[in-house]
């Protein structure tokens, strides 16, 4: 009965998210009303990659639909609630999981107000001052109920809102990426071009797999611990903040390439070199940042001191603290410029690559892709753990 009972409740996730998924795509399909394609809208798609970035951050600017800002304003409001939180501004370490919650739900419905009318009025899509306030409305209700679709997903479902942004990527950026290998193959020497870019990607990938698995051991002792027993591994992972830089990060980096279109062609935001280097530091800073949001070097040293736990040659405390601080600083760096680079590359790769634009996506979208599946692979044996010891367990 047991077992029946797990098998059960795992084919009930993969229900309530497959109708999820199913019920995200119609309304990505769904026009706004009172809006029309304007040039400065074609503009923004056709010179920079910011339609093929926003599927990144859970958002679908590509096309004028319902859920077109979709998990974007959450992202924002996760982002700056971990920073309150690990800054402790306005005692916000002090307030409750609840209280959290509730600032943070009605941080999204701000952001998602904002962004919306930014949208309506920065890429005029409407005409007339009564249809912009009316759009606005539409998309903030389009991406709060995005942002409820990734909750129910999360409580009922498998993934959580990762697995509506995985879709986002997968939907909409291999289209993208089959057009510009179309494109290579037309070339001279298309297909020897199209093979190495095949090889090279197969590269990216397995060095993308291996370097978010590798970590750092930092050994440690405890006081009731043996003279003869071996150190426990506390490890510290080469590519902690990447998720987060990716996930929340997204709609941050993509700024620059959004002021092109405010400040006008011949502002330095216009040279796309200088705009990859802006993006790279933006993106090299939130690396750090989300990376000591997963491991906080203070609560870790106070872990340890309340477990009796202590770093060989280290004393405990403050001074691992920040042993803890110089090692997270030094182990990461590697993470950080690559991540940095990776991500600049595909915002602006659109400008450097021209039509072949989607080929600078590849790096990315695998690395997302890698640690997205990762994600859902983990609660997918969690799941099924019970079921491996099912016959172990006799019916009452």
């Amino acid at each position: 009965m047991t077992q029946q009972t797990q098998s059960s409740n795992l084919l009930k996730r993969v229900g309530i998210t497959l109708l999820i998924l199913i019920i995200y795509m119609l309304g990505c399909t769904i026009p706004v009303p009172l809006t029309s394609i304007s040039s400065i809208y074609r503009e923004v798609l056709a010179n920079s990659s910011v339609g093929i970035m926003s599927f990144m951050s859970g958002s679908n600017l590509q096309r004028l639909s319902l859920f077109m800002v979709g998990l974007n304003p959450l992202m924002i409001a996760m982002m700056i609630v971990q920073l309150l939180m690990m800054l402790r501004l306005f005692y916000f370490d002090t307030l409750s999981t609840n209280q959290v919650m509730r600032f943070q739900q009605w941080l999204t419905l701000i952001l998602a107000v904002i962004q919306s009318l930014a949208i309506t009025l920065g890429l005029h899509i409407t005409k007339t001052l009564l249809d912009s306030l009316a759009v606005t409305l539409i998309l903030t209700a389009g991406s709060l109920f995005v942002v409820w679709l990734g909750n129910i997903n999360m409580k009922f479902g498998i993934g959580g809102t990762i697995t509506i942004i995985l879709f986002n990527i997968i939907s909409g950026s291999f289209p993208s990426l089959i057009r510009s290998v179309k494109l290579l193959s037309q070339q001279r020497y298309g297909i020897i071009m199209v093979v190495l870019a095949g090889i090279v990607g197969c590269i990216i990938l397995v060095f993308w797999i291996a370097f978010n698995r590798a970590y750092y051991p930092i050994k440690i002792v405890n006081t009731m611990m043996s003279s003869h027993d071996k150190p426990i591994i506390l490890p510290l992972g080469l590519n902690m903040g990447a998720m987060m830089t990716y996930m929340v990060g997204m709609s941050l980096l993509m700024v620059p390439t959004l002021l092109i279109n405010v400040l006008g062609p011949r502002s330095i935001w216009a040279n796309p070199y200088f705009n990859m280097a802006v993006s790279g530091g933006l993106a090299f800073v939130l690396f750090y940042f989300f990376t000591f949001v997963q491991f906080d070097p203070k609560e870790q040293a106070k872990t340890m001191l309340h477990n009796n736990n202590y770093i060989i040659g280290i004393r405990p405390g403050e001074p691992t603290k920040k042993y803890l601080q110089q090692v997270v600083l030094h182990v990461s760096f590697i993470g950080a410029v690559l991540n940095a680079i990776q991500l600049s590359f595909g915002l602006l790769g659109s400008q450097i690559l021209g039509k072949f634009a989607g080929l600078a996506i590849i790096p990315m979208n695998m690395i997302m892709i890698v640690m997205f599946m990762q994600g859902i692979k983990d609660q997918l044996l969690m799941l099924l753990f019970p079921l491996r010891y099912a016959h172990l367990m006799k019916d009452e």
